[in-house]
């Protein structure tokens, strides 16, 4: 029974890794917006271990679209260092901060976030 799960949750983590680098390819998007809940509804893993798995599996996807939109000239050279910097920066100290706050309202806030994106996007549209 343990490796029939075992065998399901690679899987589940395949498909949500194919369908997260699809849509971080197509649209900009993956880890956060894919794996993140794939893995919160289908695994028995805590959010930590969702968001560190989700932000580790993002690597290879960011550098292969970044080749494939700087091959194509869209990447805008002048911006992209200074984001990078504090990208790095911040995700250092959200990691930081995240690992303090309690596992309910690291749910909370990730839903919340989600929900607001979304509503947002979809007024912008």
């Amino acid at each position: 029974v343990a490796s029939n799960s075992k065998w399901k949750l690679v899987g589940i983590s395949s498909c949500a890794g194919l369908f997260s680098g699809f849509m971080s390819g197509l649209l900009g998007v993956g880890g956060g917006a894919v794996v993140v809940p794939a893995l919160t509804l289908f695994s028995d893993f805590d959010h930590y271990t969702i968001l560190g798995t989700s932000l580790i599996s993002m690597g290879p996807a960011a550098f292969v679209g970044t080749l494939t939109h700087y091959k194509a000239r869209n990447v805008n050279m002048r911006v992209a260092p200074f984001l990078a910097v504090g990208t790095l920066v911040g995700a250092f100290a959200g990691g930081q901060l995240g690992l303090q706050i309690d596992e309910v309202s690291l749910k909370q806030g990730f839903s919340v976030m989600m929900l607001t994106l979304g509503v947002r996007t979809i007024l912008k549209a």
